[in-house]
């Protein structure tokens, strides 16, 4: 049951000052330390890793989730499904801002925030049955400005918990050759694992060239700054992509052969029997994958949608069906696969400036190039002023409060105009037949606690 009554508790001044909060944009430099001479165990935890960054962090970005949803219709904000996630990210907001939070234990925080990276990922793939179940240009769009936000929070979470744990996969000195053997051995297991021991599982060739720095004509260093399971995510959907193609693509041919005709097409010199090749690049000023096949990629495994295992077979349908992330049986499979598929990795790749393509022609095959800069200052990349500017555009015009869009269209916005917009879409995703709230900013009548609010949670 959508709980409407934290709606009713929530202080709309503190959450309209958030809606008009700019974000602090972090870079991979914010993620790492610099005493590299301490042992690892005694470094300190980088400061945008630490609980009051977060803390004062997450709930601005949660809040831009809630601007970007706003640009839905009044008719799609009634839906089940974006009412539901829309006062998720109100409750993780009130755990938040509760005063409680930051007087407790460093171990009691970090189970809040493995609760809420829990949460983060049970939303986006809520969304992503809402968006992207028949996506549209719009709605498509839209899912990508929540995905470049969602994967931010995530990184912000995940670092947290790896620094915590001690886990050792946190910002660091990278070494992409170590990782793309590992990606391609795990993208090689899960194909085996979905398709089946039987099948024959596509060779794929890891070749390094030597980097050079051209005008020194000096070796450049192959480690660079970078989260190395961020890394691997994105090898691996790009690897686990071009196998499936290069199977399905054997597959089909060995069907129209005869017995004599796949015997030679099997010798190990038949250029039409050729591996896949990953090739490792780059300069330095930046790192490049290049992983060529025979096969061209299947259309479908490039489009948006929802999560679905390699197969093709829709997964994690059963989050639609909990009103709670915490009630998940399988908190692990959901956030892997919240971040699984192309558009995914492509999300990823470009957080801190580089970009993940493709390009595939029926009969000259497929090549996936992946760029990476070396930069460890550029910032992390986020929805433009412009996108967040049209936030609940639709339902002030919806309301006829044509004075009201022009006031919220500036990108610089007011908190008198962020409070219109935020009470516009908390009416929108209210239930109207018992709410009798007014779409109008009367803060004087918020004199409920955020204990309460949270205990309503």
């Amino acid at each position: 049951m959508l709980q409407s009554q934290i709606i009713n508790v929530l202080p709309r001044r503190i959450l309209a000052g958030l809606w008009a909060t700019q974000e602090t944009r972090i870079s991979l430099n914010h993620l790492t330390v610099n005493n590299k001479s301490a042992n690892e165990k005694s470094q300190q935890q980088p400061a945008a890793t630490s609980s009051s960054f977060i803390c004062n962090e997450l709930p601005v970005r949660y809040t831009h989730i809630l601007r970007l949803l706003s640009t839905l219709s009044p008719d799609s904000l009634q839906s089940p499904i974006i009412r539901n996630v829309a006062h998720s990210y109100l409750r993780d907001i009130c755990t938040l801002l509760h005063p409680s939070l930051k007087g407790t234990s460093p171990k009691a925080i970090s189970n809040v925030l493995n609760n809420l990276r829990q949460s983060q990922a049970t939303n986006l793939i809520r969304l992503k049955y809402a968006l992207l179940s028949n996506p549209t240009a719009a709605s498509a769009a839209l899912m990508e400005n929540i995905n470049t936000i969602g994967f931010g929070i995530h990184l912000l979470l995940d670092q947290h918990l790896s620094w915590d744990a001690q886990s050792n996969s946190h910002a660091q000195k990278t070494c992409p050759q170590e990782v793309a053997y590992q990606a391609v051995s795990d993208a090689r297991k899960s194909f085996s694992n979905a398709f089946g021991g039987d099948r024959i599982i596509p060779n794929i060739e890891i070749k390094k060239d030597n980097m050079v720095n051209r005008k020194y004509k000096k070796t450049v260093e192959q480690d660079f700054t970078f989260i190395p399971n961020i890394l691997h995510r994105i090898l691996y959907e790009s690897t686990l992509l071009s196998l499936k193609a290069q199977a399905i693509y054997d597959e089909e041919i060995n069907r129209n052969l005869n017995w004599l005709q796949r015997q030679w097409r099997n010798k190990s010199n038949n250029p039409q029997n050729r591996p896949l090749s990953l090739r490792i690049f780059g300069g330095p000023t930046s790192i490049g994958f290049r992983l060529d096949a025979a096969a061209p990629l299947l259309e479908s495994d490039l489009l948006p949608g929802i999560p679905r295992d390699p197969i093709g077979i829709p997964t994690c349908g059963h989050v639609l069906s909990s009103t709670s992330a915490t009630a998940i049986s399988s908190p692990m499979m959901v956030e892997w696969e919240s971040l699984s598929g192309w558009r995914s990795a492509k999300t990823l790749a470009s957080h801190w400036g580089g970009n993940l393509d493709a390009v595939t022609i029926e009969g000259l095959g497929s090549t996936i190039y992946l760029a990476l800069d070396r930069d460890p200052s550029l910032l992390e990349r986020y929805p433009s002023r412009h996108a967040l500017a049209a936030s609940a555009h639709s339902l002030l015009r919806h309301h006829r409060r044509t004075s009201a869009v022009v006031a919220s269209a500036d990108s610089n916005l007011s908190i008198q105009a962020a409070a219109t917009q935020l009470d516009a879409f908390l009416f929108a995703i209210s239930d109207t037949q018992q709410s009798t709230f007014n779409p109008t900013p009367l803060y004087h009548h918020h004199s409920v606690s955020l204990s309460a609010a949270v205990g309503h949670a």
